[in-house]
């Protein structure tokens, strides 16, 4: 009997599984998994829409600290305090399959899609501006791991995607939109009230 051997593992944590991404501005930031979505329904509370399906593969979240150099004293031969945090960032990045108009408006910062009339086919109107500044909204990113049914969700209070989003237009691939978003820190919020957003994970 070896090490391997009296390592524990619990099948139950090792999670799996595809992602709901949704969107909006909830009056109130969630406090629980159900202010979310039904987790009995799968439903999404009011005030929130999906984006819709991504590539196979998923969504991939990163959570970055920059270090600093510390502070250089002369009775010491090391800088104090060196390699402590001095800002942090989190950020989303996948591709999504959808591109309609009104997706695109979201993930590219347009107006609101138009609905044009007295056209000979039914069609929206999109317009490619220049916006001042960047619209953000709640991200909410949602999983459910298919063997135990156990949801989690992963909430963020100002999510902005970034301006380098583009799309690929050809035959033999969907037009998809790689995506990535900047999680932006609600300065408002002590750092126990999560000021990027929460984890809510349900527990069996």
């Amino acid at each position: 009997m070896g090490l391997i051997d009296n390592i524990t593992i619990t099948n139950n944590d090792i999670l799996k599984g595809a992602a709901m991404i949704a969107y909006g501005n909830l009056a109130s930031f969630p406090g629980e998994l159900e202010t979310v979505i039904n987790p009995t329904t799968y439903t999404l509370n009011a005030g929130l829409t999906e984006l819709g399906g991504t590539t196979e593969d998923g969504v991939t979240l990163t959570r970055t600290a920059e270090v600093g150099e510390g502070i250089s004293v002369d009775q010491r031969l090391a800088n104090l305090r060196k390699g402590d945090p001095e800002d942090w960032s989190m950020m989303a990045e996948m591709t999504f399959l959808e591109t309609d108009t009104a997706k695109i408006a979201v993930l590219w910062q347009t107006p609101t899609p138009e609905t044009v009339s007295g056209s000979v086919v039914t069609q929206k109107k999109l317009s490619f501006g220049a916006p001042a500044t960047f619209t953000e909204r709640q991200l909410y990113i949602i999983q459910e791991d298919p063997s135990t049914s156990r949801l989690r969700v992963f909430a963020f209070r100002k999510a902005v995607p970034q301006t380098d989003s583009g799309m690929n237009i050809q035959s033999n691939e969907a037009s998809g939109a790689p995506t990535k978003f900047e999680f932006r820190q609600d300065t408002t919020q002590a750092e126990h009230h999560g000021p990027f957003g929460f984890q809510f994970e349900e527990t069996l």
